[in-house]
């Protein structure tokens, strides 16, 4: 199986020269037999590339029947090339196949610095798209550190609005509690209701805070709430009040 897949290399550069030979003096150009050189050279790595190939060591260098094909075979390589070199070189000239050959290595050269740039560049895109990442990722943890600082000091304010107690005078200062103002009422008058004879105590501080108490004894003064620019108050009217007022409460509580 070795020795077919070697011999068909040498098969293939036979037949290349077998074909230049017989349309050398026919062609215009080397375009015209461009590819039976190519032929040629692929024969040529295929020889290279696949003798010994799928066998051991021992039976590479210890086969008398593969030395004895490896050696005939590049015999008849060297032979083949010979012949090529000569008959293009009468026909084209005396460096003709120098040039090829020339031209040949610049190509392959030119192919191995292509895919070398290519390799290049893969390799700088995938160093952007991980240095890309990189940064995206430092970005996501800064951005994750600065919420989450945000959210502790949402919370640590509000834990300490919420819990901090004022007292009175502080809250009386926010004006969130409004501290009750005191004046001194003193007794003005006794009077009795025409309607149920109870005796109320018409009390007068100052600027004009009236206050009435429905008492028996009337004291002579005390503190009251300080409500400026009142009226004195009228005890058959609060006393009609208060009767409508009860009233109300209990139809409401008959209506449940």
């Amino acid at each position: 199986m070795v020795v077919a897949e070697i011999l068909t290399g040498i098969a293939l550069v036979q037949k290349s020269v077998e074909f230049i030979k017989s349309n050398i003096n026919t062609v215009q150009d080397i375009s015209g037999i461009a590819k039976q050189i190519d032929g040629f050279f692929l024969g040529e790595e295929q020889m290279n590339k696949k003798q010994g190939k799928g066998m051991s060591i021992a039976e590479q260098f210890g086969s008398v029947e593969k030395s004895a094909d490896d050696y005939i075979n590049r015999k008849l390589l060297e032979e083949k090339r010979e012949e090529l070199k000569f008959i293009i070189n009468m026909r084209f000239g005396a460096t003709a196949w120098d040039e090829i050959i020339a031209e040949r290595a610049n190509r392959i050269n030119e192919a191995k610095e292509a895919q070398r740039q290519q390799r290049i560049q893969a390799r700088k895109q995938q160093e952007e798209i991980m240095e890309t990442l990189k940064w995206v990722g430092y970005t996501l943890i800064g951005i994750g550190l600065m919420l989450g600082v945000l959210v502790v000091t949402v919370k640590a304010f509000a834990y300490e609005y919420k819990s901090k107690d004022y007292t009175r005078q502080q809250k009386i200062w926010q004006g969130k509690v409004q501290e009750k103002k005191y004046t001194t009422c003193r007794l003005k008058k006794r009077v009795k209701s025409q309607v149920t004879g109870q005796q109320a105590c018409i009390y007068q501080g100052g600027n004009k805070t009236f206050e009435m108490m429905i008492e028996k004894n009337c004291p002579k003064q005390y503190k009251c709430i300080y409500n400026p620019n009142g009226e004195e108050p009228d005890i058959d009217k609060v006393m009609e009040s208060l009767r409508s007022i009860a009233k109300w409460q209990m139809t409401k509580s008959l209506w449940i």
